[in-house]
């Protein structure tokens, strides 16, 4: 018989393997996703994902900062035509964020990279990146 030792040990091992898996890359609805990083331009496009013509941009007011996460995205053979909603970031104090990009013909091109944007509080550190029900572990990703 083990001892509970051995047993919080493993329970521990198991944990960390789960919190590592959050930032590594998962499929979601037949989409690979894999985020890449976390930065903090003074401005930043709002091009819809897959990334199209709209050339809207976002600029930095005072007081705010531009959180832009950069995903990878690949369609998987089982993927079928669907709807997603936005994707949701949130802070190291557990408030959420969304973004003003929208999923536009997701299916329509085999692999490309999206850049979500969110407008935080100056200073605002980003513990996860949410879509669908998978949550990314982004935490160590942003650079200043």
């Amino acid at each position: 018989m083990m001892s509970n030792r051995f047993l919080t040990a493993g329970a521990m091992a198991l944990a960390s393997a789960a919190l590592l898996a959050q930032g590594s890359t998962q499929t979601v609805k037949g989409l690979q996703v894999s985020v890449k990083s976390v930065t903090r331009p003074d401005k930043a496009s709002l091009r819809d994902c897959p990334p199209a013509t709209n050339s809207v941009n976002a600029v930095q007011r005072p007081g705010d900062d531009l959180a832009v996460v950069t995903v990878d995205f690949k369609v998987m053979p089982d993927f079928k035509p669907l709807t997603l909603k936005r994707p949701i970031a949130v802070a190291a104090d557990d408030k959420m964020y969304n973004t003003s990009i929208q999923f536009v013909d997701i299916g329509s091109v085999p692999e490309y990279t999206c850049q979500f944007v969110y407008r935080v509080p100056q200073g605002t550190k980003l513990k996860t990146f949410q879509i669908e029900g998978a949550s990314f572990d982004i935490s160590a990703l942003e650079s200043k």
